[in-house]
């Protein structure tokens, strides 16, 4: 249909339409010649008319109107009675009046659809011109806010080395950090086709850096054990920063009780459901922890981006610590 749709739009040459309507003006006499012999009479213009019907739409008005005359004069004088002739009688001028009215029908509608179809296609292209434009500026917007993301946190780290008191500097360093990270999100989440996710794919690509970045990455190391879990665009950046925050706790808490810390990100997709576990073997959690009441501006976001996603967090001591996120999976299809 695409194709029958090109087709019918398409500029055509004048030899292009003079050749079109040759070669139907002859196959339609040659054709309506053959079957002369089978037809009862009253059939005169049986070919004539998708002749004119096929050039009209494939080469044009002006060839579809050469290929009516010229199929008018061939019926008139071969299978008009009395045939080899252009004899005039009232049932002969009767028949040409009909067959002039059925063409001049067929070729002011195909005209009129291919003007509707040439119209169609102008519009058709400014709107991928209008949307090639506004992608190519989503695109230069998103790169300008994640590099702006990026000389905040530069600020930040720089502000940082002319600051003495130390809760001071570890709240900009920590400021910093997540800044880079949600510019890196960012710079990952941005196609404005992508409606899905694989959280997966994402976080390998995303923890390794978060992880260098600590003061302590040389005691760390990060293992994954994550199956593809595909989330929408509006849960991605949330559940991004979630993790992020948790691995990032993982790192400054666990990393600082032991020499060498090992983090594991388990990620599994269960239905309608999604669990991630963030786990160290760290010293654990202090008896009297409560999430709640935590003064770690990191575990807050956590908790709020984890109400956001309708999801829940259990923190627990199992050989270390482990902080389980199960959260309920939105697809676009079923908004």
């Amino acid at each position: 249909m695409e194709q029958l749709r090109l087709w019918a739009v398409a500029e055509r040459s004048p030899a292009y339409q003079f050749g079109f309507a040759c070669i139907a003006i002859v196959v339609s006499v040659l054709l309506r010649h053959y079957l002369h012999p089978a037809l009862p009479t009253g059939f005169p213009y049986l070919t004539f008319f998708p002749a004119v019907i096929l050039t009209g739409y494939f080469a044009g008005t002006k060839a579809g109107i050469a290929v009516a005359l010229m199929g008018g004069l061939a019926s008139w004088y071969w299978f008009l009675a009395p045939e080899n002739s252009f004899a005039m009688s009232p049932p002969i001028f009767l028949a040409l009046a009909f067959y002039l009215f059925i063409v001049t029908t067929e070729l002011v509608l195909i005209h009129v659809m291919r003007y509707a179809l040439s119209k169609l296609e102008v519009e058709k292209n400014r709107s991928d011109t209008l949307a090639h434009a506004n992608k190519t500026m989503f695109h230069e917007l998103q790169h300008r806010v994640s590099n702006n993301l990026q000389v905040v946190a530069s600020l930040l780290k720089m502000q940082r080395r002319n600051v003495v008191d130390e809760s001071a500097r570890a709240a900009l360093e920590a400021a910093s950090a997540r800044l880079q990270v949600v510019a890196s999100i960012q710079r990952q989440l941005h196609n404005p086709k992508r409606q899905t996710t694989d959280m997966g794919h994402l976080m390998r690509d995303v923890l390794p850096e978060v992880v260098s970045s600590s003061a302590m990455s040389d005691r760390i190391t990060l293992d994954f054990d994550v199956e593809p879990v595909i989330v929408s665009g509006d849960q991605a950046t949330p559940l991004a920063l979630i993790i992020v925050e948790l691995v990032s706790n993982a790192v400054e808490h666990a990393a600082r009780e032991t020499d060498k810390t090992h983090l594991l990100l388990t990620m599994r997709s269960r239905g309608p459901e999604a669990i991630v576990i963030v786990q160290d073997d760290g010293a654990g959690l202090p008896p009297d922890f409560v999430p709640e009441k935590s003064r770690s501006l990191g575990l807050r976001v956590a908790l709020q981006f984890t109400e956001q996603l309708e999801g829940r967090l259990k923190f627990e001591n199992v050989n270390g610590t482990r902080v389980t996120l199960t959260f309920p999976l939105e697809h676009p299809d079923r908004r």
